[in-house]
């Protein structure tokens, strides 16, 4: 199993960006290989042709497409999607090969654990419309945070590799250094925020942010990169911007 990591896709899924010149290691996959999107994936929306038409391009590819949800996702659509169990956790299955990984899961990707919480708060939600282009469900529900617990619980607090749509409150002043936070501290940041402090993994990959950023050697904040699961790129540790 092989399995990449990218950032925010937002719906517009161009062959340029997951295609052979950015991404060549795709040619070598298999469906038992892994893209996975870390959240505002943006798809389904509302079945457009224009959608349809991507999502089917992605099932042709020779992986198989993951993601969790972001907060600029229809919720209500992904909500309506059949749910399945895979790989030991829940799902929203799309289409064949393109499958939404639900919040709050544990998933054993052949020997190979993967904690997945979607969501995040939109700072543009004043200017968007509930129910058309913002849902009150961008950020999990008291379920899904117990949910999430308990599927923790069940594998002693200890994974592989974490990924999020939005990362702790704690890593977020190593992502604005200079003090101007485009995105701050709400609920489901303090809740990861316990979950840095508790759980056990290698790494955790998170979007939202539009950067692409390594902060310490178990955190990648991820966007346009497409890098594989548990690599990291050289970078200079004695950077204080890249120490936690």
């Amino acid at each position: 199993m092989r399995a990449f990591v990218t950032g925010d896709i937002h719906g517009r899924i161009e062959a340029t960006r997951l295609g052979p010149s950015t991404f060549p290691q795709g040619k070598r996959l298999t469906k038992q290989d892994y893209l996975i999107i870390a959240g505002d994936f943006g798809l389904p929306w509302s079945f457009t042709a224009e959608e349809m038409h991507w999502l089917d391009w992605l099932d042709q590819r020779p992986w198989t497409t993951l993601f969790v949800d972001g907060n600029h996702e229809n919720h209500a659509t992904l909500a309506g999607l059949p749910v399945e169990s895979w790989m030991g956790g829940r799902v929203h299955r799309v289409t064949d090969s393109v499958l939404h990984l639900m919040r709050g899961q544990v998933y054993d990707l052949d020997g190979t654990t993967l904690f997945t919480m979607g969501g995040a708060t939109s700072v543009d939600r004043f200017q968007r419309t509930e129910g058309v282009s913002w849902w009150p469900e961008e950020l999990p529900s008291q379920a899904e945070y117990e949910e999430a617990t308990r599927n923790l619980d069940a594998v002693g607090w200890k994974v592989d590799y974490v990924v999020t749509h939005c990362c702790a409150s704690s890593i977020i002043p190593y992502i604005y250094p200079d003090g101007e936070v485009w995105q701050g501290p709400d609920a489901l940041t303090d809740w990861l925020d316990t979950i840095e402090h508790r759980l056990m993994y290698k790494q955790w990959y998170f979007g939202h942010h539009h950067q692409d950023l390594v902060i310490e050697p178990d955190h990648r904040l991820i966007y346009s990169d497409i890098v594989r699961l548990g690599e990291l790129d050289d970078i200079d540790m004695s950077n204080p911007l890249m120490r936690r």
